[in-house]
């Protein structure tokens, strides 16, 4: 045991024991954060909690998902099975518009030989061909124009050349084989044609031809009066 200096005060802490004798206060704070992070970490129920609840919002989520997919594969299926029906709709109302065209077809072709005259079967075939045509025109379908017409590559199909009279009518459709029709915007078939084409092997006489021409059939029209006044 060290014994005290004459001059040594009870609690001076001058000494070689001052250092011993004050408290290490880096030790304490680094033991109160410590303490302090212990006490700011979350408890394991409240851990636990969170995690339930994490996992229940993800079984709704994933039960949501799977309503969503089945609703919408029974969606797309009444979709397709409606569009099948309007499409089947549509086909059953253009067989029924044909319909009377086929009855008259029918009794054209039941009438006796004896009985009629072929003007009176043309007329009647005329009759039904119109008929058809205006049943068409009532669901949209348009024939498309070509006889006479300039041919057009996006409506016409060109199938033979014929040779054009004049150049004016190059380019011209002379005859139709099959006539094309469209719905709306939509080709449904083009028009089977004969297109005319100017090559030009009927060309007008050079000018001194021309020339030489009009001045004989002037000088035959003179000669009579010529023939008058010599007389």
């Amino acid at each position: 045991m060290r014994r005290k200096r004459p001059d040594e005060q009870p609690g001076d802490t001058t000494g070689p024991d001052a250092e011993r004798a004050v408290p290490d206060e880096s030790i304490a704070d680094e033991g109160s954060l410590a303490g302090g992070a212990i006490e700011a970490l979350p408890d394991a129920e409240v851990l636990l909690a969170e995690l339930n609840t994490a996992l229940q919002e993800n079984e709704e989520l994933r039960d949501r998902h799977l309503r969503l997919a089945a609703e919408f594969d029974n969606f797309r299926r009444r979709t397709r099975a409606e569009q099948e029906q309007v499409r089947a709709l549509a086909r059953a109302e253009i067989v029924r518009s044909v319909l009377p065209t086929l009855d008259d077809l029918a009794r054209w072709r039941d009438i006796p030989n004896e009985s009629t005259s072929v003007e009176a079967l043309d007329q009647g075939l005329d009759l039904i061909l119109r008929n058809l045509a205006k049943a068409l025109e009532e669901h949209g379908v348009e024939r498309i124009e070509a006889r006479e017409a300039a041919f057009d590559p996006e409506f016409h199909q060109g199938v033979l050349m014929a040779e054009a009279e004049s150049p004016d009518r190059d380019g011209t459709i002379s005859r139709v084989f099959s006539e094309g029709y469209r719905l709306g915007d939509l080709l449904i078939r083009p028009a089977q044609v004969e297109v005319r084409n100017w090559s030009g092997s009927a060309e007008a006489p050079p000018a001194e031809e021309a020339g030489e021409t009009e001045a004989s059939e002037s000088g035959s029209a003179a000669s009579p009066a010529d023939e008058g006044t010599t007389h």
